[in-house]
């Protein structure tokens, strides 16, 4: 009697494999998923990285502008401050929405579907 039936000792190996190779897919989609959203996210640093360097520069260049303008560099250069003084005011907004829209963003990415 210590003897047990093949068939439930080739169902216990079966299911053990199947176990096994479920785990390794789930953990092979989330490294999948994360490697996705770490590409995502370093293009976009290095997006905004790019942006800024051009804004700096672009900034320089409009500060001097308006200095040219009005006759005065402090006025060219408070100009430009105002107007990204606009732009945060603008941003601090919007920020609800913002922050939405990147929530949405990453899970779209973690748990899109790619079958």
């Amino acid at each position: 009697m210590a003897e047990t039936n093949p068939f439930f000792s080739d169902a216990k190996k079966e299911l053990e494999d199947y176990l096994q190779n479920r785990a390794l897919l789930l953990k092979m989609q989330a490294a999948d998923k994360s490697a996705k959203l770490v590409a995502r996210l370093t293009v976009v640093i290095l997006l905004g990285l790019l942006a800024f360097c051009v804004l700096f520069f672009l900034s320089i260049m409009a500060g001097y502008f308006f200095a040219r303008l009005t006759g005065s560099i402090e006025w060219g250069f408070a100009i430009v401050a105002g107007v990204y003084f606009l732009l945060f005011f603008f941003f601090f907004l919007m920020r609800k929405r913002i922050t939405q829209s990147i929530t949405d963003t990453i899970v779209q990415i973690l748990f899109k579907n790619d079958e």
